[in-house]
């Protein structure tokens, strides 16, 4: 095989490697959805253009000393990085935690969106109304951090942006606003 045609095969087989793993994540996802679903949660992971999930997790009610759930609160934080490294090796505490459940991921990245569902109403002290898609949503600006909050017929979704700039987070707010309804 000459010099070319060798580069070619090598180039051939990276592009093939990479459309896989690029298949077995979203199978991956899809998957975090149907265990998203089976809380029994209206909530959609939403797909954010230019965006990848890097981390999925379910948060159980809180215990008493029997170790039994008080109340029945739930929540379903969702995070996005602009660019989905390598999967990262849970720790013995992670694993072992019954406290929450890592759904999907980790995945090496900067953080750069949260998204929590929640099956309770939320109330963020001092913030500002906004109005998305109809609905109203509370809007706090803190140093590099914008957190967006709105309330759904059944429960409600915080959003947590890291230095985006403010078209961005209301383009990506009217998109989980819509779909999340």
């Amino acid at each position: 095989m000459n010099k070319s045609g060798f580069i070619f095969f090598i180039a051939a087989i990276i592009f093939l490697i990479s459309g896989c793993q690029k298949a077995g994540s979203n199978d991956e996802l899809a998957k975090a959805q149907v265990q998203v679903s089976a809380l029994g949660s209206s909530f959609s992971i939403p797909t954010l253009d230019g965006y990848e999930v890097s981390y999925i997790q379910h948060k159980f009610p809180s215990k008493d000393k029997q170790g039994n759930f008080i109340g029945d609160n739930q929540e379903v934080l969702v995070t996005y990085t602009k660019n989905k490294g390598k999967l990262e090796k849970l720790t013995k505490e992670q694993k072992a935690s019954n406290e929450r459940e890592i759904i999907y991921g980790p995945y090496q990245g900067e953080t750069l969106i949260e998204i929590t569902y929640s099956n309770n109403q939320v109330d963020l002290n001092d913030a500002d109304i906004i109005g998305i898609s109809g609905n109203q949503v509370q809007k706090i600006k803190k140093d590099d951090y914008t957190f967006l909050a709105f309330n759904t017929s059944k429960g409600s979704i915080t959003l947590k942006f890291n230095s985006l700039d403010e078209d961005t987070i209301l383009s990506i707010a009217q998109q989980v606003v819509n779909e999340n309804k």
